[in-house]
């Protein structure tokens, strides 16, 4: 891919709605992120096929040792997503305290987190056994329909 090809696909996608986009040619691939649980900005991550990039959160132990931290190899089953657009709320209302947090362990269908749309608080449930091994997502955050919030894991 040329370097003009890929300012183009910069351009095109800053000025557009999409949050995410992946494109491939000619065995390179690029991928384009606006999405807030991500960073700040935007994230632009491309690499020659067949080869893993570090993810954009790394992990802050592994850069305080100068070593660059392995590939984050998440099974897409562990990822807990939205199943609607709303407001996210990690903490219950009545005591302040979060649902959840890192390393709690949960069982099939305790309560992760509420989603507020339209006035109707829903409830997210666990959908399987596990630790909590990531939150993807700050309290209060809009966020969309198949986001990913947590990462259960094992």
């Amino acid at each position: 891919m040329k370097i003009e090809e890929l300012k183009k696909l910069i351009e095109v996608f800053e000025n557009s709605k999409l949050t995410f986009m992946e494109y491939e040619q000619d065995g390179f691939k690029v991928k384009f992120d606006k999405r807030e649980n991500q960073s700040n900005g935007t994230v632009f991550s491309f690499a020659p096929q067949g080869i893993n990039m570090p993810s954009a959160n790394m992990n802050q132990n592994a850069n305080q040792q100068n070593e660059l931290p392995q590939a984050n190899k998440i099974d897409p089953k562990d990822y807990v997503t939205s199943p609607l657009i709303g407001t996210i709320h990690l903490n219950n209302p009545s005591s302040g305290k979060a649902y959840v947090s890192l390393g709690s362990k949960v069982k099939k269908g305790d309560k992760l987190c509420v989603i507020e749309a339209m006035k109707v608080q829903n409830e997210i449930s666990a959908p399987k056994d596990g630790i909590i091994k990531d939150i993807l997502v700050k309290d209060g955050d809009v966020i969309e329909y198949s986001q990913n919030l947590f990462v259960l894991g094992d």
